[in-house]
């Protein structure tokens, strides 16, 4: 079966991050969306007696699949990563597209994309990186790593006892070979870097996705292994189906609006019931207790539903997140926070977003993670926002950390002890707040009606961040009219007749790196055009292996000298190889071949025809691709 994505090579990451240290961006996010802590405010928060220099993260999900994924988030001052729920089954086939966000989100995707030891090397790539960043070769704008790696897995005992699964989780408890394999992949232009301390241990902390339709007895299983088996901190991810079908119904489609959801009882007849929840609790705060390790819950889950809006398979199954879920997810926790005297700990996650997330923290919830606010426009750009206002917040309390911004508003209470009435009182406001109800998030982003080609476009660059796996990337060619012609030859000799022009207006280019693209979709929610940036720009193949696996899909794949390209168009495949000075040749599908001078033929072999056009993009296509300022995941030439 041929896999979607083809995870970055750590050689290559590495490489990058040298190449942009003290650049204007790293990863294609620009400088001025970094979070740099505020030297007057401490934003440290305990989790589970874990010191996280930011109460917030990316949730579970398309922005904790990959290495990259983690640096852009910690950049934007992500400390607590979620990395996304890893389980037996590996070789899903998800339908594409598969993520839907102009305003509220829906997905059809549910777990890892990834083999399960692929996965483990992605963390460990992550853990790696992150500690480069933070170390004295770093750009010397943190002075710690002080982040979390949270394990998410799911969904049943059986599967995480399956010898996958015990391999990934001891792996994340003592990664020490892999590191050290992650360092024997370092050319010796990047020696320095093996030389970088990286604790072993990338996780100890987990929390159990349910999902729909994991039964109670299944989850307190799962939850008294991984507290018993591995002396994990452990949290347990709740379900919106918990407040029931009807209360549900009437939240999310008469109080707030949203008549173009769909929800069926069936889902919520499977799930867990409060009583049983409840009824568990106890029981496994008591083994956490003796082990030793915290333990807690988060809300919440996506909710299980159906919609004619997004572009998924008529009548399929699909999950909500954003808004309608922050307002289901908060009411969840604040009613779970009384009915069990707020002794345990609440994470959460479900529509936060840089205007929410204060709030949520000053309420005593933490950590906070988010996903489709990261979604939009700016992407991983917009998580500096959260911990701004925060800072602002606790400034304006006249304190100089959260630890006693939160002591004054909870007494001496810690983690497992806050005060309720904030939470109540956070949950009554946002149910009526309209910017939860379907009137603010009805808006999809504008399409401008005109279609997207190979060269040029808008150029408003809306595709590059809202790519979870920074697939999408801008690089530079020369603009003007080129008229090549087209040809041709048989017999040695060769006719030159006029043809179309090719025009180029811009020089400012957008492509697709095939490698991290699983043809998600999301892009082209976002791009004014119509066809899919990830579908109609130059897509980039980084190796021979995506290349030749993905013959239905067209896309560029360079020599590992750059100074050649293959173009696989319309399914047939061309070659254009650059010469000394302007001279290249240029082969057909065929094997026929053309000399070219200045992009125009010289000599020829074989028996051909060809729309000379076709060299010419390939032509500026490489010398785009090799451009310096190209923002690629290319590694540097082989000589």
């Amino acid at each position: 079966m041929a896999i979607d994505l083809y995870p970055i090579p750590f050689a290559t990451l590495v490489e990058r991050l040298q190449r942009e240290m003290n650049g204007p961006s790293m990863y294609a996010l620009p400088k001025r969306f970094w979070w740099t802590p505020d030297p007057d405010v401490s934003l440290n928060f305990d989790h589970f007696g874990m010191t996280l220099g930011t109460p917030v993260g990316p949730a579970s999900g398309p922005h904790t699949q990959l290495a990259q994924n983690l640096v852009l988030s910690w950049l934007g001052g992500a400390r607590f990563m979620e990395l996304k729920t890893v389980q037996i089954l590996d070789e899903l086939e998800i339908p594409r597209p598969c993520i839907h966000v102009p305003h509220v989100g829906y997905n059809v995707e549910w777990s890892q994309e990834l083999l399960v030891h692929q996965s483990a090397k992605e963390y460990a790539k992550g853990w790696y990186l992150l500690h480069l960043l933070a170390s004295e070769q770093g750009p010397g704008l943190w002075p710690t790593m002080d982040a979390i790696f949270d394990i998410s897995v799911g969904y049943d005992l059986k599967g995480i006892q399956s010898e996958k699964i015990v391999s990934y989780l001891r792996t994340m408890k003592d990664a020490g070979e892999l590191l050290q394999s992650l360092r024997d992949e370092l050319p010796p232009t990047l020696r320095s870097f093996a030389d970088i301390e990286v604790p072993s241990q990338i996780s100890n902390s987990v929390t159990i996705s349910t999902f729909h339709g994991c039964p109670a007895d299944e989850i307190e299983a799962i939850a008294t292994h991984l507290l018993e088996e591995y002396g994990f901190h452990t949290v347990i991810k709740l379900n919106p189906t918990l407040l029931g079908f009807e209360r549900v119904q009437d939240i999310v489609r008469e109080k707030l609006g949203y008549k173009q959801i769909h929800l069926s009882p069936e889902p919520f007849e499977k799930d867990l019931k409060w009583d049983q929840m409840l009824d568990m609790l106890p029981r496994l705060q008591k083994i956490a207790s003796d082990k030793g390790v915290g333990f807690g819950v988060k809300f919440s889950n996506t909710l299980v539903m159906q919609s004619e809006e997004p572009p998924f398979k008529l009548g399929e199954e699909m999950y909500l997140s954003g808004p309608p879920l922050h307002v289901l997810a908060l009411t969840l926790a604040s009613e779970f926070a009384e009915a069990t005297n707020y002794n345990i700990p609440i994470t959460f996650s479900a529509g936060v977003d840089s205007q929410n997330f204060a709030g949520l923290v000053a309420a005593g919830i933490g950590p906070v993670t988010t996903c489709s606010d990261l979604l939009k426009a700016r992407g991983y750009g917009r998580l500096h926002k959260y911990l701004q206002n925060l800072e602002k917040d606790i400034k304006a309390a006249g304190h100089a950390s959260l630890a006693d911004f939160l002591a004054e508003r909870h007494g001496s209470a810690t983690q497992d002890k806050r005060e309720l009435q904030p939470l109540q009182t956070l949950a009554q406001e946002t149910l009526v707040d309209p910017a939860f109800h379907s009137e603010t998030n009805s808006k999809a982003p504008k399409k401008v009606g005109s279609e997207l080609v190979l060269f040029d476009c808008l150029t408003c660059d809306k595709c590059i961040p809202v790519c979870p796996n920074a697939a999408n990337f801008a690089f530079p060619v020369d603009q003007g009219t080129y008229t090549p012609g087209h040809v041709r030859w048989s017999d040695g000799s060769f006719q030159l007749e006029e043809g179309e022009p090719l025009l180029v207006d811009r020089k400012h280019q957008i492509g697709n790196t095939v490698d991290a693209c699983n043809l998600c979709g999301h892009c082209d929610t976002w791009c004014p055009e119509n066809g899919g940036p990830y579908l109609v720009k130059p897509n980039l193949f980084l190796s021979h292996e995506s290349f030749s696996d993905h013959p239905e899909r067209d896309g560029f794949l360079l020599s590992d000298d750059r100074k050649s390209i293959r173009w696989r168009r319309n399914g047939e495949v061309y070659a254009y190889a650059q010469g000394e000075g302007a001279e290249a040749t240029f082969e057909l599908p065929s094997g026929a071949s053309l000399s070219l001078q200045k992009d125009q033929p010289t000599r020829c072999e074989g028996e051909g025809d060809a729309d000379l056009r076709i060299a010419v993009s390939m032509r500026l296509i490489l010398e785009g691709l090799t451009h310096p300022d190209a923002d690629t995941w290319l590694p540097s030439a082989k000589q």
